[in-house]
């Protein structure tokens, strides 16, 4: 699936009690608009904004017009507070031959979602737009707006708290990262809600350190800045939470996945363990070498990795290369392979979560 057709503002619906969404000022002094169009005509809907989340996702499930299905779509840009499928309504618009339309919300997606040209090339989808005179000069726009985002210093942070949570406790807190091109609502929703009921934990999920459009994220080639980034990060969770002393945990995904087993190699006084899910990264992971140079004991910590049986042996190597230092130096190591084709997120994730989580936090170290 394509990462800007992942919807995850749209198809949410549920805005919990406990979450905290901390977002950072959105980039200013864009490059000027390539093609000078109208806002498109917006066609008043039957719903309440409260409700309007499922009505729109029912609707577009359904079978309807693709016309009706991206009048729905423009008039949900317009009410919802983070739209994050302004790439998936240009493409809408293009299969439909609309244009105009179709550059509108490409140059929008490109200011307020995220937009990916090399996507956009290779998708057929858009085809239409790609043989037409003015796509030079909007794809000129749409890198500018991808140079614009990834040189600015935007982030956003995902913070999800026990319900019954005072604020004063120190209580347990998962660190979670995102892989390439996702977002730090990755660990956020139903799901992560109820798990952190279930075991008073709470789960912080981070953006990347750098911004590829509001809603796409990666890790970058530092990890002490990325290291940096993500403790910033539970700074501002500021008076919301209280952690408990050496009972963080990082999980994360793909490129997050190497990051989560990085970081908490790097400071086992302060982490728990990891979960990593199908590690890998476009950068070279120096985990072992770490170890190496530090010589420190990781007895007490757990790490906990997984990964698809069809997806390659990527991951799976990468995960087992690790096995030697970190049992070197005294960790617990578990591997799981699930079943499946794909570079993803095992299925039946929640279940795994909280057995895992019950793990990693529920033991106390003798010197605690």
């Amino acid at each position: 699936m394509k990462k800007w057709m992942t919807l995850a503002c749209l198809w949410s619906g549920v805005v919990m009690a406990k979450t905290l969404v901390i977002e950072s000022p959105l980039p200013g002094s864009w490059p000027d608009v390539a093609v000078e169009l109208a806002a498109p005509e917006v066609v008043k809907q039957p719903w309440g904004k409260e409700d309007a989340a499922k009505k729109v996702r029912d609707f577009l499930a359904a079978d309807h017009p693709a016309e009706k299905k991206i009048e729905v779509l423009i008039w949900w840009a317009g009410v919802a507070e983070r739209p994050d499928f302004l790439m998936d309504l240009a493409a809408r618009c293009a299969k439909a031959g609309q244009i105009d339309r179709a550059f509108y919300w490409l140059q929008r997606a490109a200011r307020e979602d995220v937009c990916d040209v090399a996507e956009i090339e290779s998708d057929e989808d858009f085809a239409v737009l790609i043989k037409e005179a003015r796509w030079a000069k909007v794809k000129e726009y749409l890198r500018a707006c991808e140079v614009k985002w990834q040189e600015s210093s935007f982030y956003r942070q995902v913070l999800t708290l026990p319900a019954s949570y005072d604020g004063q406790s120190p209580i347990p807190l998962v660190i979670g990262l995102h892989g390439f091109g996702s977002l730090p609502e990755d660990f956020s929703g139903a799901d992560f809600q109820r798990i952190c009921d279930a075991q008073g934990i709470a789960f912080l999920g981070v953006s990347g350190r750098r911004p590829l459009g509001r809603h796409a994220f990666m890790w970058t080639e530092s990890f002490e800045k990325d290291l940096q980034h993500i403790e910033q990060a539970m700074l501002r969770c500021g008076p919301s939470l209280k952690v408990a002393p050496g009972r963080t945990v990082a999980i994360g995904f793909s490129q997050g996945g190497q990051l989560a087993a990085e970081i908490a190699a790097a400071q086992p006084n302060n982490y728990r363990g990891c979960l990593s899910m199908s590690p890998g990264s476009r950068y070279p992971s120096a985990l072992v070498e770490r170890l190496e140079a530090a010589k420190a004991s990781l007895s007490g910590q757990r790490y906990f990795f997984t990964w698809i049986s069809g997806e390659g042996g990527g991951p799976k190597s990468k995960a087992q290369a690790w096995r030697t230092a970190l049992e070197k130096r005294d960790a617990i190591l578990h591997e799981y392979e699930f079943p499946g084709k794909g570079h993803q997120w095992p299925r039946n994730y929640e279940d795994y979560f909280a057995i895992t989580l019950q793990v990693l936090v529920g033991e106390r170290k003798e010197s605690e």
